[in-house]
């Protein structure tokens, strides 16, 4: 460390409060924290302007802070309340500039609770993304940097709200600036910023910021509490998720399984009786061999553009077995897409068998637009009903789709918050 490099400390030319002096010898810019008096650290500290007594912004870092960034030192030397508004809605973050003697100069920014390490990018080679080449686009902006493909994500345009501590430039509260944001089309790694303004009118930077939660604990700050998803935070599953992805997925078998072997114990279904059926009605006699499941008796009819109503009886060995009445109707028109339809053709009863053996079913038409109708009548025994089955099958898939696309749901939330449109790509 060199002595431009060492603590130091001074007294505010303006309030007289006491103000430690970090940030080594590139350090243009001392704001006091206490009176907001900008101070010209190459003039001896001379006061250049006063920002008022504005609030300071929540942070769980503070100047004077010292921990490690990958095993090297650094020390957070100034702080920067920002802020953008769109839409009526205002989103605020803290950027603090943080500072190694070895390393030089970085930014620490607390948003949402989230924390993120950003860097100067000092290799990139491509051509720099402005908010008007963006606006131009008719198709999602790219770049390339160390081998990495990445997509546009969204413009911000920023405003400084509160300066606080030792800069190497002159930041002011009121300054404006633009950065276009970038990130790469697979799982977040980093993201590219590129940055008109950050250092005064006309000045361009391109920077790369990386999640880095751990920073809190490096810096002996309080570990802020996260809110929402941020576009670079990784995908941590919760522990069971793939568990319970697995669990649902053999629940869904299980149920599947279960509704083949329901369906597969019913009876086949056969064919009692076709014919015309009449006011007057007509018996068709059945045999009944089992009394251990219900029985469905299934009429099909052929109307059209009428309607009918049926009264159906069965008696068995015993005496009736039961006695109801049935509504059919079909209507349709239209032509094209505007065809239309409505009713049905057919309906059935279930019921269940008082004891085998030879049945009677009467079956007759009692109203309707017609005076008869050609049926045809059904009977399937050992009916079987494996709906509740099928339904807990849907119901488990969807439990298990929930939780083995996490990390998808996880990936579209990152992507959220970004401007860019669908329609933009059109």
């Amino acid at each position: 460390m060199t002595a431009a490099d060492a603590v130091r400390a001074i007294d505010c030319p303006n309030c007289g409060a006491g103000l430690d002096v970090l940030g080594g010898g590139r350090v243009v810019t001392q704001v006091c924290g206490y009176c907001g008096a900008q101070l010209d650290a190459s003039d001896a500290y001379r006061v250049l302007k006063v920002f008022g007594d504005l609030p300071r912004p929540a942070s769980p870092f503070s100047l004077g802070m010292s921990g490690e960034v990958r095993g090297v030192a650094f020390t957070v030397i100034g702080t920067l309340g920002q802020s953008e508004t769109w839409g009526g809605e205002t989103w605020a973050w803290v950027d603090h500039m943080i500072y190694s003697p070895t390393h030089g100069y970085a930014w620490i920014t607390v948003e949402d609770g989230h924390v993120l390490l950003t860097r100067k990018v000092r290799d990139f080679d491509g051509t720099f993304l402005t908010s008007a080449a963006v606006e131009r686009s008719e198709q999602r902006p790219g770049r390339h940097w160390r081998g990495r493909s990445y997509q546009y994500y969204a413009t911000s345009n920023w405003r400084t709200d509160y300066v606080e501590g030792a800069f190497n430039f002159r930041p002011a509260v009121g300054d404006r600036g633009t950065t276009v944001s970038m990130m790469p089309g697979g799982r977040a790694v980093d993201m590219l910023h590129f940055v008109e303004g950050a250092h005064g009118a006309g000045e361009r930077e391109v920077e790369v910021s990386r999640y880095a939660p751990e920073l809190a604990a490096a810096f002996g700050a309080e570990a802020p509490r996260p809110q929402g998803t941020h576009p670079l935070q990784p995908y941590v599953p919760r522990a069971g998720t793939g568990f319970l992805a697995a669990w649902f997925g053999g629940l869904v078998a299980a149920a599947l399984l279960g509704a083949i072997v329901v369906l597969g114990a019913r009876g086949a279904e056969r064919l009692l009786w076709e014919g015309v059926a009449d006011a007057g009605g007509v018996m068709v006699p059945f045999e009944l061999t089992a009394t251990d499941r219900p029985a469905r008796l299934r009429i099909e009819t052929e109307v059209d553009q009428s309607w009918t109503w049926l009264g159906v009886e069965v008696e068995g060995p015993d005496g009736p077995v039961f006695g109801t009445g049935r509504e059919v109707g079909y209507y349709s028109g239209g032509s094209g897409e505007d065809r239309w339809s409505e009713g049905s053709r057919r309906t059935a009863i279930g019921f269940v068998p008082g004891a085998a053996g030879p049945h009677v079913l009467r079956l007759a038409v009692e109203e309707g637009d017609r005076a008869s109708e050609r049926v045809r009548v059904f009977l399937r025994e050992r009916q079987t009903n494996a709906t509740w089955l099928l339904g807990a099958a849907l119901l488990f898939g969807l439990a298990a789709a929930w939780f083995a696309s996490a990390a998808l749901r996880h990936r579209k939330r990152r992507w959220a918050g970004g401007d860019w449109t669908d329609e933009d790509d059109d």
